[in-house]
């Protein structure tokens, strides 16, 4: 029964906690401006260190800092009652130039210590490649110092604020930030103790060759526009979707689809309509499914697999545009338009390939006999294709890579490549270094795959439990509904349907080795 006395001490007790919120608060505030004066580091200005509200979440300590000459830096500290103990370092999305604040927020929404570089350049001033007009050291940061210099400062933050250092360190990140993992375990092996990395441009030398030579096959009487790329997925899928015992529309096994445009399309008799290709057009596909050669035919890059000209879903931030085929923008454009590929590509010949650099560079000039050699010393820089992961696994670090099969960006073959090359030169990987392919996938995005699967979990389970990754399951989400769920295997095995039961089902999979 409630009496005097019991209001008494409810009143007490609501007191207590309201001091010691106070108390908390005055704490966390003080922490963190101490970071100011108490982190003391070589080459390393803080400019501010302040408590702000979250947008929608709680109070965090914000820190912004720069590292010389001229890497800038942020992070995102939860309150203390708010930490999990782990640091988590996001990348950089695109081509970089700015600090990634999405994703820091959705890693601090977690509980996770977040930080993100800028690389050492400005996006809007210095884009598009454009931080490496005749400066070597930008280029330096760009390629692999500023990632490495900002998780050494940011851990003198964490430290300095909760008074100790993360228990584990992550470094997570895809497509341009894929490059920026691989280069962590590469040359910078203790920086962290998990990394999760997806669709690496992990040489992106000649991934921005690969963008020539799209560019060149589909300019002129080769290029295909974006109307006919339904007649063109229709062809590529009646001929292989059915081929893994499913008919999903969802090619499980990319490499077993035999398409070829020259038989198992429509030809026009003149000119093309959206129904029919012509000759030029045909010998335009069959150079990017074939992927790049110089004139001894000898293969420079992998090709496109099929599976991505189907209409699938756009990651979450792009959704408003609805689904839309893998290959718009990634391969085809409108008339009149230029291909995004190739205004990077572009940018990329003018103010970073060679050893000097021409903003007047003409792209068309690209010779694939003799410019590839041309790009050597740049690609020491910023290409993370060494394959030696020794120290990393030295380290007891632990590493998961996936890259979804349907992507556009970066051929999903370009993985299989490095993968390989590390086992080829290291033997198994099974300890530390773990690598999936996820079919239907676009490039960071669902498309028509079951991509939904809790990597960061897995791997932290594998860092901090010992817990080995093994199959994986993928769900397939429609309106926040799982639809489909499919079973994901460790490479070099592949999914395949049993025989029997539901085909939307995981159950109704095995993992098996390759034929």
């Amino acid at each position: 029964m409630f009496n005097s006395r019991n209001g008494l001490l409810l009143c007490m007790a609501l007191i207590l906690t309201l001091w010691a919120n106070v108390a908390n608060a005055a704490n966390d505030r003080g922490a963190c401006k101490q970071i100011l004066y108490g982190v003391s580091r070589p080459n390393v200005t803080l400019i501010s260190s302040k408590i702000v509200a979250g947008d929608r979440g709680p109070e965090f300590c914000r820190v912004v800092g720069t590292i010389l000459p001229d890497v800038g830096f942020e992070a995102e500290l939860p309150l203390a009652s708010d930490w999990n103990g782990r640091f988590y370092m996001v990348d950089n999305a695109g081509s970089g130039g700015r600090i990634n604040a999405r994703r820091m927020a959705r890693a601090r929404a977690m509980g996770y210590a977040a930080a993100s570089t800028d690389q050492g350049y400005d996006s809007p001033s210095e884009g598009d490649s454009r931080y490496g007009y005749n400066n070597r050291q930008k280029e330096i940061d760009f390629g692999f110092r500023s990632v490495h210099v900002t998780a050494g400062a940011v851990e003198d933050v964490i430290e300095t604020f909760y008074g100790s250092r993360a228990a584990y360190s992550y470094f997570v990140g895809g497509s341009a930030g894929g490059r920026q993992a691989l280069m962590e375990a590469q040359r910078f092996p203790q920086d962290f103790d998990g990394i999760l990395l997806s669709a690496p441009t992990l040489n992106i030398s000649k991934i921005q060759m690969w963008g020539l030579w799209k560019a060149k096959a589909l300019s002129g009487s080769g290029y295909i526009s974006p109307e006919q790329v339904p007649a063109l997925a229709k062809a590529v899928y009646d001929r292989c979707d059915a081929i893994d015992g499913v008919e999903d529309g969802v090619i499980d096994h990319p490499p077993a689809c035999d398409f070829d445009p020259e038989q198992h399309l429509t030809m026009c008799a003149d000119t093309e309509s959206a129904d029919c290709f012509t000759a030029a057009q045909v010998a335009a596909l069959n150079k990017i499914y074939d992927g790049v050669r110089n004139s001894k035919g000898e293969l420079l890059f992998p090709g496109q697999s099929p599976g991505a000209e189907i209409v699938g879903d756009q990651p979450p931030w792009m959704a408003m545009q609805g689904p839309k085929s893998g290959w718009l923008d990634w391969v085809v454009y409108p008339k009149g338009d230029t291909a995004r590929y190739l205004v990077f590509a572009h940018a990329f010949m003018k103010y970073t390939a060679f050893d000097e650099d021409d903003p007047d560079y003409d792209w068309t000039t690209f010779d694939f006999d003799t410019d590839p050699a041309r790009m050597a010393a740049m690609a020491e820089i910023v290409d993370a294709v060494d394959p030696d992961l020794s120290a990393f696994e030295a380290s007891g670090g632990k590493m998961i890579h996936y890259h979804h099969w349907a992507d556009t960006a970066i051929p999903p073959v370009n993985s299989i490549n490095y993968y390989d090359a590390v086992v080829e030169t290291m033997g198994s990987t099974d300890d530390f270094y773990r690598f999936y392919l996820v079919p239907g996938g676009f490039h960071g995005a669902p498309g028509v795959g079951a991509t939904n699967i809790p990597w960061l979990d897995t791997l932290v389970d594998w860092v901090e439990n010992g817990k080995e990754p093994g199959e994986l399951i993928g769900e397939r989400l429609e309106n926040r509904q799982v639809v489909r769920t499919r079973r994901v295997c460790p490479y070099p095995q592949i999914g395949t349907y049993s025989g029997s039961g539901p085909t939307d089902s995981a159950e109704s999979f095995v993992c098996k080795a390759r034929d």
